[in-house]
């Protein structure tokens, strides 16, 4: 059976030609999509509102091409070219949404009398910034719980990941391919990011055993929050301002704008990796769905408890995100083992 995304059958092919095949064109794509981007973070820096609007628009147009253009007969390959179209395309409506909100970012200066570095260099940094530490307002609030050492708590976490993946549990229970899950992303990410990471850049994640509840796991202070910024003006911002211009309650505009802002995060998982789901209407049914309960779940804890903490609120807050969790993976065919390639038709190809 054909995957969803892919154009070919299963055969006998060479599997470097088969996952090469297309990596050009849509990598050409994607480049396109990319530097269209920096120019009109470009214009944003300079100044230059009407031309920033009309290359965003054309960013726009040109990623919503590069999906139906460049194709990758390759699943993970796939993947990784949904990646890149949608954070080109959140951080594209991200800048415009921000630009009409008269929000729009700014270099951070450490004090009055620094001078602002070169134009093209903020935008640079503005359009490859996952959380644009260097500019102001920055959505990112991050309370690292001390002590904190990054790279001790990488080797905690790979080792905890070794006991689990090559324990006597079985591999087969949902709750473990959701923490494995869970700990393949803290510690593929923390890797990729700590070699280059300043001494004034947060951390992407702190320890994941710290989380106390749901509001501490997601606003930042554990989790990575990437993409907070694109949630915060695409979703949060956005329904808060209808819903309260309509008459909905404050608290209730915010409660709906936090699952929204959730939501938009589950159609990016989704979207990122529906072409290796086993079912796509499961796949997207579960991811997005995950999301959206735990956006649910996180309101719901902040009303009943607000800020206190306790035993039961943290125990209660780890069952329901493992138990979400193992709900939501069930609907994956791959990666349970990210670096891994366990699927036998690898790139429609068999090589095992």
């Amino acid at each position: 059976m054909t995957v969803a995304g892919t154009t070919s059958e299963p055969g006998n092919a060479d599997p470097i030609e088969v996952a090469f095949r297309d990596v050009p064109r849509a990598i050409g794509c994607l480049l396109l999509s990319l530097a269209l981007l920096y120019i009109a973070n470009y214009n944003v820096v300079a100044r230059n509102g009407a031309l920033f609007v009309i290359l965003s628009l054309l960013t726009l147009v040109s990623l919503i091409f590069s999906h139906f253009y460049a194709t990758v007969d390759c699943r993970p390959f796939l993947a990784l070219r949904n990646c890149g179209i949608f954070c080109c395309f959140m951080k594209s409506l991200d800048m415009l949404f921000r630009h009409f909100q008269n929000d729009s970012l700014k270099w951070k200066l450490p004090n009055k009398k620094a001078k602002s570095p070169p134009l093209y260099q903020q935008a640079f940094w503005m359009t490859f910034e996952l959380r644009y530490e260097d500019f102001t307002p920055n959505p990112v609030r991050l309370k690292i719980p001390a002590p904190f050492h990054e790279p001790t708590e990488l080797l905690y976490h790979i080792i905890f990941y070794l006991a689990v993946a090559y324990g006597p549990v079985s591999q087969a229970l949902p709750p473990v391919k959701a923490v494995k899950l869970l700990l393949q992303i803290y510690i593929l990410w923390t890797a990729a990011h700590l070699p280059f990471r300043l001494s004034n850049t947060a951390p992407f994640f702190a320890p994941l055993y710290k989380a106390d509840s749901l509001v501490d796991f997601w606003n930042g202070n554990v989790w990575h929050v990437a993409f907070q910024s694109p949630c915060q003006s695409i979703a949060y911002v956005p329904i808060q301002k209808v819903l309260k211009t309509i008459g909905i309650p404050k608290y209730l505009a915010r409660g709906v704008g936090v699952v929204g802002a959730f939501t938009l995060m589950g159609i990016f998982h989704a979207y990122t990796g529906w072409s290796v789901m086993r079912n796509v209407v499961e796949g997207w049914t579960k991811i997005v769905g995950f999301f959206m309960m735990n956006g649910v779940a996180t309101v719901f804890e902040d009303l009943i408890w607000g800020r206190r903490k306790s035993w039961i609120r943290a125990a209660l807050a780890w069952v329901f995100e493992i138990s979400v969790a193992s709900w939501a993976v069930s609907g994956l065919e791959f990666p349970y083992e990210v670096w891994l390639v366990h699927d036998p038709k690898f790139c429609h190809v068999t090589v095992f």
